[in-house]
């Protein structure tokens, strides 16, 4: 054996190292992205299980509004609580939204598991 076989078996271990190396990265992108969809998923179905309560709740208000001060008087009361809710939302859109997928993309992209153990 000499020196050129020497070169030939370290370049070839060197390209199985950084075949292996991407491996480890998507694979390690793939279990991320899962997770985050998976997040994404769960907050979703929460978002329209509370939606569907949140639009009981207003159906509740207008029943018990009618009688006291009539129906488009209801009415308004009922879009005066949806607007106020949209614009508690919006002031903590950032909070609520923004943060949360920062820290999923940040521990997805930035984040080594090394690092974590």
């Amino acid at each position: 054996m000499g020196f050129g076989a020497d070169i030939e078996n370290i370049s070839k271990d060197a390209l199985e190292y950084l075949k292996r190396g991407i491996d480890g990265c998507k694979l390690r992108l793939v279990e991320n992205l899962s997770l985050l969809f998976g997040d994404v998923i769960c907050v979703f179905a929460l978002f329209m299980l509370l939606f569907v309560a949140y639009l009981a709740l207003m159906v509740a208000v207008v029943i018990v509004l009618l009688p006291l001060i009539g129906l488009p008087l209801s009415i308004i009361a009922v879009a005066l609580l949806l607007l106020l809710t949209a614009l508690i939302v919006y002031m903590l859109r950032e909070r609520l939204f923004a943060d949360r997928m920062v820290k999923h993309f940040t521990r997805i992209f930035f984040i080594d598991e090394d690092d974590e153990k």
